[in-house]
């Protein structure tokens, strides 16, 4: 029992060290976005980061054989594309607290999309939760009250895609090797985003270079953590942790930008956790109930 208790909280451990590296990463697109495209960035972050993982994997990279393999590979690779390009350019023009609280939302629209398109049971309290996440995107958003500029749409779109590709990652998981999974979804980002990378290149100073790479390894380390966090302890344990994240980009972002979040921004991200953490204790629930 110590022993199980002793892994669990590694779990979490690993886990708030992601969110701390994941921060980090992402309040680096700021200070680069002076130089570079947002475009430009996310293809180079993700090349720098290939060639952390590729050489590991380029065995176990071989593209799937079987149909609904290539169909799910192919879907992930179109809103991989959406998903990636959406959020770094957001990162560039967004508060970056604004943000990472507009991001929470993902899991709740994960449980609306298991719903309606997988056919998946959703109670009532879920759905109700669902509705009350919806309403502190709205707190944080604000249409109507506050102009949808860019930023604001991509980051939407962004989330979006992030929960229909949390979606496809869970139904690859159950027929595909972890591993090839890494390896392909890291290439994706790269092959997707040369064509706007190139359309906007700028060849990039040493200093952003330097920056590039601080903001590869900080994504990368957050990604190994992130694995290893889910290997300790289950994901409904660890994944309300990731709303550490929240308070770490604040602090990096009044540290290097003396960005201060709204008070929208704190109330919305407040409703928004209250819900998604509810679906994760009913989660929890529902496993319990089924072991028992």
């Amino acid at each position: 029992m110590a022993e199980a208790r002793n892994t669990v909280q590694a779990g979490i451990l690993w886990m708030i060290l992601s969110t701390a590296f994941l921060a980090g990463g992402n309040s680096l697109v700021r200070l680069i976005a002076t130089e570079l495209h947002p475009f430009q960035i996310s293809f180079l972050t993700n090349l720098i980061m290939l060639v952390f993982v590729w050489p590991q994997l380029r065995g176990d990279a071989a593209l799937p054989d079987l149909r609904e393999k290539r169909k799910l590979y192919g879907l992930m690779t179109a809103i991989g594309c959406i998903s990636n390009l959406t959020w770094f350019y957001a990162l560039a023009h967004v508060p970056l607290a604004k943000a990472t609280a507009l991001t929470f939302a993902a899991p709740i629209i994960v449980t609306a999309l298991a719903g309606v398109l997988l056919g998946e049971t959703v109670s009532r309290s879920r759905w109700a939760a669902v509705l009350v996440g919806f309403v502190g995107v709205m707190v944080i958003s604000r249409p109507g009250f506050v102009a949808l500029d860019g930023g604001t749409v991509a980051l939407m779109i962004s989330t979006l895609s992030m929960a229909s590709g949390y979606l496809i990652s869970k139904r690859l998981t159950q027929i595909e090797r972890m591993s090839r999974i890494v390896a392909v979804t890291t290439l994706i980002p790269v092959v997707t985003g040369l064509t706007p990378a190139v359309l906007y290149w700028r060849t990039p100073s040493l200093d952003m270079m330097l920056f590039l790479v601080a903001m590869a390894v900080a994504m990368f380390v957050g990604r190994l953590t992130l694995f290893l966090a889910l290997r300790n302890a289950p994901a409904s344990t660890v994944m309300p942790f990731d709303f550490a994240r929240l308070p770490f980009v604040a602090l990096f972002a009044w540290l290097a930008y003396r960005e201060i979040p709204d008070r929208w921004v704190l109330v919305g991200a407040a409703i928004v956790m209250g819900a998604t953490l509810f679906i994760f204790q009913e989660e929890q629930r529902k496993r319990r109930q089924l072991a028992a």
